[in-house]
């Protein structure tokens, strides 16, 4: 840059001859062109001292000193690395200036009040299960806590068994250790739960502590709740909903679906009012299990109103235990209950299931009982049984009846009144078989303590799925008058016994060479030959409606000449050869009404020996299909037809093989 001239400029007014005021007066007045000129020249000489001024200060260093602007001196930038690495060292501080600042400001750190318990307890477990609750605490202020005392408030139905660290007061109270600033401990409660089927049981816990520094105590507390699934099987009660005064009234405790019993023994117990008594009926002595099991329940009466049930395991099938009950005169609102209990060494009962039942009282000196198929209680009926009914009369008065009319009344849907058997010839009206002295000439007269029994049968109707939305309850009782007029009392009539329609479940098996498709699914020659051996497919289809089921099962027993040749498939459950039984059994399980069909698959083969040579042998006794109907708790059984060599599904093979062995 060229150096910069200051140029001076002199305006000369004329020179001074005289200061005198004549002199001054005198001098010539300048002109108007004169004084522009004149303010033109010292608004340029201001501007351009500015700009000196300005360029000075831009030309200049820190210290004040020129600078030589010929000479330039450049510095390096930071690269993107570099710049990065700086904005996150700069971020690194920020976020750890704001997390010291929470820290110390805002965080728990400094609240007293800030100490964690928490309570772990299982969501469901079995009444009887054992297990532990798990009390965490955690100390995550800044000071140190002393005086720490927990204490736990237990279900009432909870029983402890150990504790870890061991209580201090009785089960329920600890003296705990002292707690640094951070520091966090675990207590362990171990015991089991006995109670009714989902109840919900409640463990509260309460922690005490004092911080250091501090005078006053601090409180928390916690709490978990657990379900109790059930026993581990299930438990009805069958009965009827009238019941006969100063008689024997029968009820029946159904045990099934043995699955996990954790209770071991337990007992039978009842609640009765002062004019009533009850009882089971076997004493000291065993219940039979069911046709599926060769294990026995035992029932043994240990004093008072109590029994203890002993041996129930999950091999067993379907048990019942039969009760009953009397009651000597007429009350208002009767109210019996049945209790399953569980008698610690200790004294202390806990109950797990309870069922009350409050009967309709008849009395009445001509009593009169309803039996269905030798069963005065409730129960659960097939679609197409056949329904056997025995109306039984006696006379306990002390007068005689003249001219007496019993009516049996049946009211069901799924009835097949063209199947009525009847050797007394009854008249049908609506639902209702009447019988007078016409039909029955015993009914003329009935004498005190005369007795009889009407008997009759008929059948219900197939299951169609149309039959799903109607009413699958049969409700059966009896009822009798006199003079030929059946009165419309209470008390004239018998006990009733309600009926429900089990799940429509069904079984199809087919043994094949060929499947439905016409490929071979079998080997060997067809009909079978003496030496050779004959391979078949067996297929089983299992249908179900209505009702959810579980326990489901199907049992094929081989004949002795049958061999298992696997190859098994089923989309549902488990299949396989019990070679000590020679069965083949296919555990299905629970089956959801939402489950319509499910299929399974298996290889068997025969070799005929001389001793067969022109036999039809007989592959199948008849699979034998059974489940648990859960809602009307009835077991369901249903065995097929046999199947021979003659593979009677098998249209293709039928048109060569005769299924006599050659």
């Amino acid at each position: 840059m060229s150096k910069i001239k200051k140029i001076k400029r002199v305006l000369r007014v004329g020179r001074a001859v005289d200061s005198s005021l004549s002199s001054f007066v005198e001098r010539p007045v300048p002109s108007e062109t004169e004084v522009a000129v004149f303010e033109r020249v010292m608004k340029r000489e201001v501007h351009e001292q500015e700009v000196d001024s300005n360029l000075a200060e831009i030309y200049s260093g820190k210290n004040g000193a020129k600078i030589n602007v010929q000479k330039m001196n450049v510095k390096k930038r930071l690269g993107f690395f570099g710049r990065l690495l700086r904005r996150l060292v700069l971020l690194l501080i920020v976020v750890g200036a704001g997390y010291l600042l929470y820290w110390y400001g805002w965080s728990g750190t400094n609240n007293v009040n800030g100490l964690e318990l928490q309570v772990k307890a299982p969501d469901k477990i079995l009444a009887g299960e054992e297990f532990s609750y798990e009390i965490t605490y955690y100390n995550p202020t800044k000071y140190s806590l002393s005086q720490v005392h927990l204490e736990l408030q237990y279900p009432d139905s909870f029983i402890i068994t150990s504790a870890s660290p061991a209580a201090t007061s009785g089960n329920y109270g600890w003296n705990l250790s002292d707690m640094a600033p951070g520091a966090s401990a675990t207590l362990t409660v171990t015991g089991r739960l006995i109670a009714p089927p989902d109840s919900v049981a409640v463990i509260f816990s309460r922690l005490s502590y004092l911080p250091s520094g501090l005078t006053s105590e601090f409180k928390k507390e916690s709490s978990a709740s657990t379900i109790l699934s059930g026993p581990g099987f299930q438990v009805d009660l069958n009965y009827s909903a009238t019941a006969f005064i100063n008689q024997d009234n029968d009820m029946g405790l159904v045990i099934y679906n043995i699955e996990d019993n954790r209770l071991g023994d337990f007992n039978i117990s009842f609640s009765v009012p002062a004019d009533a008594s009850a009882s089971v009926v076997t004493s000291d002595t065993s219940v039979d299990a069911s046709a599926t099991s060769t294990k026995k329940l035992t029932v043994t009466k240990i004093g008072g109103a109590s029994w203890q049930v002993s041996g129930l395991s999950q091999e067993m099938g379907r048990q019942e235990i039969p009760l009953t009950y009397r009651v000597k005169q007429k009350a208002d609102n009767l109210e019996i209950k049945v209790r399953l209990e569980k008698k610690l060494e200790d004294g202390q009962s806990y109950t797990f299931w309870e069922k009350s039942l409050k009967p309709e009282l008849v009395n009445s000196d001509l009593n009169l009982t309803m039996l269905l198929n030798d069963s005065k209680n409730d129960g659960d009926l097939n679609s197409g049984q056949s329904l056997n009914y025995s109306l039984t009369y006696v006379n306990h008065g002390i007068n005689t009846f003249k001219d007496v009319v019993i009516m049996a009344v049946l009211k069901g849907e799924m009835l097949n009144w063209e199947s009525l058997a009847d050797v007394n010839k009854g008249d049908v009206q609506s639902n209702s078989i009447i019988w007078t002295k016409n039909e029955i000439p015993a009914l003329a007269e009935i004498k005190p303590g005369a007795e009889g029994a009407i008997d009759f049968s008929l059948k219900l109707r197939s299951f169609q799925d149309s039959d799903i939305a109607k009413d699958l309850t049969l409700v059966s009782y009896g009822q009798y008058g006199i003079n030929n007029q059946v009165a419309k009392s209470h008390d004239n009539i018998s006990n009733t016994v309600t009926s429900r329609l089990n799940s429509d479940l069904s079984l199809q098996e087919e043994i094949r060479y060929f499947n439905s498709d016409n490929i071979p699914v079998g080997s060997g020659p067809l009909p079978p030959e003496v030496g050779v051996q004959t391979s078949f497919k067996v297929y089983w289809t299992v249908k179900n409606n209505l009702h959810e089921l579980s326990e489901t099962r199907v049992v094929f027993t081989l004949p002795s000449y049958v061999s298992w040749n696997n190859n098994n498939m089923t989309n549902v459950g488990s299949l396989y050869y019990d070679e000590a039984s020679r069965q083949v059994i296919w555990e299905i399980g629970r089956l959801p009404v939402s489950v319509y069909r499910v299929d399974a698959e298996f290889g068997i083969s025969i070799i005929p020996s001389d001793n067969d040579r022109n036999k039809i042998l007989i592959l199948s006794p008849g699979s034998i299909v059974s489940a648990l109907d859960t809602e009307t708790k009835g077991t369901i059984t249903k065995k097929i037809t046999s199947k021979t060599t003659k593979l009677e599904d098998d249209d293709i093979a039928n048109l060569s093989n005769s299924g006599v062995v050659r």
